[in-house]
């Protein structure tokens, strides 16, 4: 009987293995994970506008904002010069690495390091340098990689999909937008309107335009503040989580009928930058439905406090680790 058992099992083995996932199939679970990303951008949107957080002083932070000052200068140097000291020991034929990352350490520092930092031309020059950086960096690096992932159709459209979705969601965590107005004084919210302001976000002074729809869907108004800078900012994360989103889907494909360990590694390996760096909006909000709003109100305070170095250095991790991973996977592929 063992005998027999023997040749059997083997057979149900090389039937196993000889059972691959097709590009047919991975374009299928494509679809089905990007239905999961719509699903949980509208879930986390949905708590980001309903969560019951109650209105404080800026003046309630969890620390007091006399070391937000010092915090913000100590982190921005750190990461300039950390940036320099491993961009020149590990890749000195390559300065463009310590170059973004200075710029990097500069955009959270910039605040407390130079004087009228909401009016000074330094502030743009940051502002500009950052975004145009990562692209020359990205596209030294990486471009041969993503233009072959591009050219491949259901990957361009996962990661532009992927892209426009983390793009909305970013908006709304930020207060961008919002299905949930607050009444100001001299605001009539009764009626839909669009008007020109200025906002001081990112860094500096940035035209915007404010809007409100009373009736954007059904009875439900629809209300921001999209200013250039801002724009810019969320256009920077999004199209690297969409890069990332599509090299993701390439990758997918293209191991698809061998399947294995390295497929799923590489997946992973590139999926885990875009969890990071979406899950942290939504932090503070997690905690106001968990311990109730009195409780969170301080993490929350960390988040939307201007002062706070919290929300730059989510940035630049952020783009650290979503424009490090398509170097890194460039390289590697190179």
């Amino acid at each position: 009987m063992d005998g027999a058992r023997g040749p059997r099992r083997r057979r149900r083995r090389d039937r196993r293995r000889r059972v691959r996932a097709s590009p047919d199939d991975a374009t299928t679970a494509l679809v089905v994970a990007f239905a999961g990303i719509v699903v949980a951008a509208i879930g986390a949107v949905g708590l980001v506008q309903l969560s019951p957080v109650e209105t404080l002083a800026t003046s309630q932070p969890p620390i007091s904002r006399a070391w937000y000052g010092p915090l913000t200068l100590g982190i921005g140097l750190a990461i300039v010069v950390g940036s320099l000291i491993v961009g020149r020991m590990r890749w000195p034929s390559d300065p463009r690495y310590a170059a973004l990352g200075m710029l990097l350490g500069l955009w959270v520092a910039y605040p407390v390091l130079v004087p009228r930092p909401l009016t000074n031309p330094v502030g743009y020059l940051v502002a500009l340098a950052v975004p145009v950086t990562v692209g020359y960096v990205v596209r030294r690096d990486c471009w041969d990689l993503l233009a072959r992932a591009l050219s491949d159709r259901a990957a361009r459209w996962f990661g532009v999909g992927t892209g426009v979705v983390a793009g909305l969601f970013f908006m709304f965590s930020m207060g961008m937008l919002t299905f949930v107005p607050e009444v100001g004084s001299g605001v009539n919210l009764n009626r839909s309107f669009v008007t020109t302001s200025q906002v001081t976000n990112p860094l500096v002074y940035w035209p915007a335009v404010e809007f409100h729809f009373h009736d954007f869907v059904g009875t439900t108004p629809l209300s921001g503040v999209v200013s250039v800078g801002m724009a810019m900012l969320v256009g920077l994360v999004a199209v690297l989580v969409g890069l990332n989103a599509a090299l993701l889907a390439y990758q997918w494909r293209a191991n698809a009928a061998s399947g294995g360990a390295e497929a799923t590694a590489g997946s992973a390996a590139v999926a885990a930058p875009n969890a990071c760096c979406c899950c942290g909006p939504v932090i503070s909000e997690l905690a106001v439905v968990s311990v109730g709003p009195s409780a969170a109100a301080p993490l929350y305070w960390l988040f939307v406090d201007l002062a706070s170095p919290v929300g730059a250095l989510f940035f630049v991790v952020s783009v650290g680790l979503l424009a490090g991973n398509l170097v890194r996977t460039g390289r590697s592929q190179s």
